[in-house]
């Protein structure tokens, strides 16, 4: 009996977290993508005598994502509730396809599409000036480039998948196959994280000379960033496997700036003639400061050497030594974060770079989000072609952007800050429930919407 009073005193909450999840995603839509459903219907369709149409095959996997699916099999149980596609059908006017049909297509269609797609969504967002306010230093957009593991194959991949998979071979003789993707992800100073541009580390074939690598995809990759995005100001964050000449002759020549990870050992010479600066009596410039939090009394000690050579290029060195000490325990604590950068650096810019240099972090934490949070990248939702393979992926990370956008709403902000201990996991769960079971609550929240958002509205990020 008090379970259920208990249960009873909690479902007005989710209900109320279940409107709001659903309102942001549509402010968001209307606010930031307005023409997202005309631009699928663009999208070159390989298929004939359809059923579908393209937009609605494509929105049907993108909200997949949205609401945070595990599977097309999850997401086909769902569809086959009535009251979820009616709900469904009033948020988006689009009929609830199979997520078979969805993959029947993505095996065809080219994948080009969705990546142009993505692009030109996010270049319009740039546009708006959406970002500018969240730039580093007040001028820069910091793309924070990394690879991650998507797929393990074993020892036997697929024949399609096959010649793009990368072998591992053990001395034990074992021989394994997985696919690996770079992405380059816009972050903010707020700490949003936007997927730009993703590049599959693929071998091109049974016969090569070398395998694909991670440094091999940054060329690429970092082509197609600068076709995309051809004027913004970009600095690169990277760690410390990008910390070579051939990173910083990219940057140099499209004029990037960059921040990398500089670990013990990398770049010997350069380690060398820094090792001989810093006992020198001004050696290396210095300064301090230091931040008071409700727990901890933090200092960090700041130095850095400018203008060292290394192969024509001109670098400097900075580090930070973060001393941090419980105000009521009394108990220590200390981490050290070195970089290498082409930034201007001085004492007025020495803490943001630093700043900036650690918010490499933020990709680590979305390749963590998409794999342990519901965003379901290690499951495989095409086990035979590799470009339904990369739509898949892609659509994914369409699925992404606008998730960050609700989850960094201002609404949604306070949201968790009322109950500090809900998770995004439970949010999700709590907006799909109430797109199955509170029908009426949707068509009257959807009604309420199209009233609201008849004049022109903005959505505040926080």
């Amino acid at each position: 009996m008090n379970r259920f009073k208990e249960t009873q005193k909690r479902t007005p909450f989710a209900i109320d977290r279940g409107k709001i999840a659903l309102w942001q995603i549509k402010k968001v839509l209307h606010c930031h993508f307005p023409d997202l459903q005309s631009r699928m219907t663009l999208l070159a369709d390989p298929r004939k005598g359809v059923q579908y149409s393209i937009e609605e095959l494509v929105m049907g996997a993108m909200v997949l994502f949205l609401l945070r699916s595990i599977s097309r099999n999850d997401f086909n149980h769902k569809a086959k509730d009535g009251n979820f596609a009616q709900s469904y059908y009033r948020m988006f006017r689009l009929r609830l396809p199979g997520m078979d049909a969805v993959n029947d297509l993505f095996e065809k269609m080219d994948t080009k599409e969705l990546e142009e797609l993505r692009c030109l969504l996010i270049g319009s967002l740039i546009e708006k000036r959406v970002f500018h306010r969240l730039r580093f230093f007040g001028r820069y957009f910091c793309v924070a480039i990394d690879g991650t593991g998507v797929y393990h194959w074993g020892d036997s991949p697929p024949k399609d998948i096959l010649p793009y998979a990368l072998k591992r071979e053990y001395s034990s003789g074992k021989v394994v196959y997985s696919s690996q993707v770079l992405e380059a992800t816009l972050v903010c100073n707020n700490g949003l994280v936007i997927p730009l541009i993703s590049e599959w580390i693929a071998n091109d074939g049974l016969e090569y000379d070398k395998q694909d690598c991670e440094l091999k995809a940054f060329k690429r990759l970092s082509t197609r960033l600068k076709k995309c995005f051809p004027r913004l100001n970009l600095c690169i964050l990277a760690d410390g496997l990008y910390t070579n000449i051939s990173m910083m002759s990219v940057c140099q020549g499209y004029d990037w700036k960059f921040i990398t990870v500089f670990k013990d050992g990398n770049l010997p010479s350069v380690w060398q003639e820094v090792e001989s600066l810093l006992p020198l009596s001004g050696g290396a410039r210095k300064c301090q400061t230091q931040v008071f939090d409700s727990t901890h009394m933090i200092t960090s000690n700041y130095q850095w050497i400018k203008d060292i050579d290394y192969q024509k290029h001109s670098i400097h060195w900075v580090e930070c030594v973060q001393d941090s000490e419980h105000r009521k325990t009394g108990e220590k604590s200390t981490n050290r974060f070195v970089f290498l950068t082409n930034l201007v650096v001085d004492e007025k810019k020495i803490a943001s770079i630093i700043q900036a240099g650690r918010a490499r972090w933020c990709i680590e934490d979305h390749f963590n989000t998409q794999k342990n949070r519901g965003g379901a990248l290690h499951h495989k939702f095409n086990r035979n072609h590799f470009k339904a393979v990369k739509n898949w992926h892609n659509i994914r990370q369409l699925g992404c952007v606008i998730c960050e956008f609700v989850k960094y709403t201002s609404e949604m902000k306070q949201v968790m800050k009322d109950n500090p201990k809900m998770t995004w996991i439970e949010i999700w769960k709590n907006l799909n429930a109430f797109l199955t079971m509170c029908v009426e609550e949707v068509k009257e929240v959807v009604a309420l919407f199209e009233h609201w958002s008849k004049p022109r509205r903005q959505v505040r990020l926080e």
